[in-house]
């Protein structure tokens, strides 16, 4: 494990942090933004994206130091909850990557599909995000090439006591810490005004 890991807090973001997620993708700079999206995105397309988190059928885990999330992993429903074929999407900002974030993201993810019945997996990220590609390849990902996109789906298992067991300890832990980062940082979730650039997209 990366030694710079530890100062890093692995957790799942719970609705009351929207907004740490919104600043998380808007301070993405313009590259990573299209490695993770496909495409030129702008930050009104971010603001109404970051506005999802909250969908039934979508979780998300972040790495964050105290309040801030700077890496976030997303499990997000194909088609309806129960449905057993989910994707799977993974940002870090440039300032934190060559930490391990994503593989410890990634590991999160797995073990929260597993524990839903998903049984597949799909990643799609541009076809020039080869750090994306090396990351799903890690845990068993096969990617094609598809109008230049990178597609890679990974099989998962079948749920287990101790995944299960794994899930809800881990649950409890995260909303521990995501407590004491509110309270730390004055009792609540901060807000910011939502920014607006003219990027394209």
């Amino acid at each position: 494990m990366n030694a710079r890991l530890p100062q890093y807090r692995i957790r799942k973001l719970w609705p009351l942090e929207t907004e740490a997620f919104r600043r998380h993708l808007l301070r993405l700079d313009p590259e990573t933004r299209q490695f993770r999206f496909g495409t030129p995105v702008n930050d009104n397309f971010l603001n109404a994206y970051a506005d999802t988190a909250r969908r039934i059928g979508t979780v998300i885990y972040g790495a964050f130091l105290g309040p801030d999330m700077f890496a976030s992993a997303e499990l997000r429903s194909l088609h309806a909850v129960g449905d057993e074929i989910a994707e799977a999407a993974f940002v870090v900002e440039q300032a934190h990557r060559h930490n391990g974030l994503g593989s410890a993201l990634m590991d999160r993810i797995i073990t929260t599909a597993q524990n839903r019945g998903i049984q597949q997996l799909h990643m799609i990220c541009a076809r020039e995000n080869q750090p994306m590609q090396r990351l799903g390849e890690k845990f068993g990902a096969h990617f094609h090439i598809d109008h230049g996109e990178a597609l890679g789906e990974i099989e998962t298992e079948r749920p287990t006591a101790l995944s299960l067991l794994d899930e809800v300890m881990h649950d409890t832990t995260d909303f521990v810490t995501a407590v004491l980062d509110w309270s730390a940082n004055r009792g609540s979730p901060r807000r910011e005004p939502r920014r607006s650039r003219h990027h394209r997209g």
